[in-house]
C-alpha cells in the first residue's frame, strides 16, 4: 500500500513546469486553426464577390441587347433577326422614330450636294471670302449702265411719233410709263393725267373721271393719250364690265328683276339706250331667259356715244353727256386708205344696226352671204350719217369687225372703221339708234 501511495502521488504533484507543453500546443494549434478559418472566410468571400461580378457581368450582356429586342417587337415589316452577341450601338435618329411610332420612315439619301452641305463650317469661310469680294470689284461695272441711261429715254421719245403697227387689245398697257413732268398747269389736260394715274389704286372712280376728261380734250400727246386709254381699259374690267355694284359709282345704278322681266323690258322700260346684251354682259348672264326674280343686277345710265381718233387708231365709248362723259371702253381700230374715213360728227342711222349681214362689196360687186366665214365685214353693223353740212352727203360709211385682225392701227379699209370682232360686239351692244359717234384727226 506505501509502494503505492509513493507511484501515484508524482501524478498529482507534478510540477508546473511539466504542464505547460500541451497547453503551448494546444493554443498554436488554435490559431493555426484560427488562420485557416479566417483564409477560408477570406477566400469564401473573394470568390463571392467573383461570382457577383460574374453576374453582374452576364446580367448586363443579358440587358444590352434590350433595345433591339423592343424595336423587333413593334409592329413593323422587316424580318425577325437574331440578336448579335457583340455590343449594340447607341440607338440613331431612325432607331428614335422607329421606337416611338412603330413604323420605319425612309431617311434622305445622302447625295454629294448633302455631304458637302454637312461638311464641317470649315468650307463656309472659304466660300464667303471670294463672295466678299465680288461686290467690291464689281462697283464699278455697276455704274457704267447708269451712264447709258439717258440713251434709253431718247429711244422712248422716238418712239412716241407713230404708235406700233399692231395692237394688244390694250395699246400694251405694260409699255413704260410716260408721266406728265409735275410742273403741268393746275387744270390742265397733262395735270389731269398726272392726277388720274396716282390715284388709280386708291379712287379709280376719281381717276376714271379725271383720265377721261384728258382723253377726250383731244390735247394730250400721243403717247400720254395711249396711257390715259390704258388704264381707262383697266378701270373697264374693274368698275363697268362686272357684276360688282359699286354704290359711289354714279354712271350705274341696281335693278330687282320682276315677274315678267325679261332683259330686254328692262332695257326699255329703263330707257338705258342700249342693247339688252350689254346687260348680260355687265352681269355675267349666261341664260337671258332664265333670269331669276327678286335678284339684283347692275344697269347703265347712259347715254352712250362715240369717239374716234384717226390719229391714235382708238375709239373711245363713252357715258354721259357733255363734260361729264367718262370713257367706259378704250379699243383699237382699223381706217379707210389714204384717209379715206371722213371727219365729223356722225350718229348712228336707225335701222341699221345689223347682226350677220349680207354684204356687196361696193367696187368688185362680189357678195357675201349671212354666216360665210369669209365675210370681209365679220358679223356686227353699225350704218353711220353725217349731222354736220360738211359730212351729210357721205353715206355708206359703217362700224364693222374685220377677219383681218393686222388691219388694225392701220388704213387699210374702204374708208369704214374696223374693230376686232369681240370689240365690234360691245360697240354694237353700247350704241343705239341715233347714238352719236365723233371722228376726230
Amino acid at each position: 500500500m506505501a509502494l503505492a501511495s509513493q507511484n501515484s502521488r508524482p501524478e498529482r504533484t507534478a510540477s508546473p513546469k511539466g504542464r505547460g507543453k500541451p497547453m503551448l500546443l494546444m493554443v498554436t494549434i488554435a490559431a493555426a486553426g484560427a488562420c485557416v478559418g479566417a483564409y477560408w472566410l477570406i477566400s469564401k468571400s473573394a470568390g463571392s464577390d467573383f461570382a457577383m461580378q460574374r453576374a453582374a457581368n452576364a446580367a448586363e450582356f443579358v440587358l444590352e441587347p434590350a433595345p433591339v429586342i423592343n424595336r423587333i417587337t413593334t409592329p413593323i415589316t422587316t424580318p425577325f433577326t437574331r440578336p448579335s452577341t457583340e455590343p449594340t450601338p447607341s440607338p440613331t435618329a431612325l432607331d428614335q422614330a422607329i421606337a416611338m411610332t412603330g413604323t420605319i420612315q425612309s431617311e434622305p439619301t445622302a447625295t454629294p450636294a448633302t455631304q458637302e452641305q454637312a461638311k464641317p463650317d470649315l468650307a463656309k469661310p472659304e466660300v464667303a471670302k471670294p463672295d466678299v469680294a465680288k461686290p467690291d470689284a464689281a462697283k464699278p461695272e455697276v455704274a457704267k449702265p447708269e451712264v447709258a441711261k439717258p440713251e434709253v429715254a431718247k429711244d422712248e421719245t422716238a418712239k412716241e411719233p407713230r404708235p406700233p403697227a399692231k395692237f394688244d387689245n390694250g395699246f400694251k398697257a405694260n409699255g413704260p410709263a410716260q408721266t406728265p413732268p409735275a410742273s403741268a398747269p393746275a387744270g390742265s389736260p397733262a395735270a389731269q393725267l398726272q392726277e388720274g394715274l396716282s390715284l388709280g389704286a386708291t379712287d379709280p372712280i376719281k381717276a376714271r373721271r379725271l383720265l377721261s376728261q384728258a382723253l377726250l380734250s383731244d390735247a394730250l400727246s400721243e403717247g400720254d393719250a395711249r396711257q390715259a386709254s390704258n388704264a381707262l381699259s383697266r378701270f373697264s374690267a374693274q368698275l363697268f364690265l362686272t357684276p360688282v355694284y359699286n354704290a359711289n359709282d354714279s354712271s350705274c345704278f341696281q335693278y330687282t328683276i320682276l315677274p315678267n322681266d325679261s332683259l330686254e323690258k328692262i332695257v326699255r322700260k329703263n330707257k338705258l339706250g342700249c342693247d339688252w346684251r350689254l346687260v348680260a354682259r355687265m352681269n355675267n348672264i349666261k341664260k337671258p331667259d332664265s333670269i331669276q326674280v327678286g335678284k339684283r343686277i347692275k344697269l347703265p345710265k347712259g347715254p352712250f356715244s362715240a369717239v374716234i381718233s384717226k390719229r391714235d387708231y382708238r375709239l373711245d365709248i363713252c357715258m354721259g353727256i357733255g363734260s361729264d362723259r367718262i370713257v367706259v371702253a378704250s379699243l383699237p381700230v382699223g381706217l379707210g386708205e389714204a384717209g379715206g374715213t371722213p371727219l365729223g360728227r356722225f350718229r348712228v342711222r336707225a335701222g341699221s344696226k345689223l347682226l350677220n349681214p349680207e354684204w356687196t362689196h361696193p367696187v368688185n360687186g362680189q357678195r357675201f352671204e349671212a354666216d360665210d366665214p369669209a365675210n370681209p365685214i365679220g358679223e356686227h353693223w353699225l350704218g353711220l350719217e353725217g349731222i354736220e353740212e360738211s359730212n351729210s352727203k357721205f353715206a355708206g360709211y359703217g362700224i364693222h369687225g374685220t377677219i383681218d385682225n393686222d388691219s388694225i392701227g392701220h388704213d387699210r379699209s374702204l374708208g369704214c372703221v374696223r374693230l376686232l370682232a369681240a370689240d365690234v360686239a360691245l360697240v354694237w351692244e353700247s350704241l343705239a339708234d341715233g347714238a352719236e359717234i365723233e371722228i376726230r384727226k
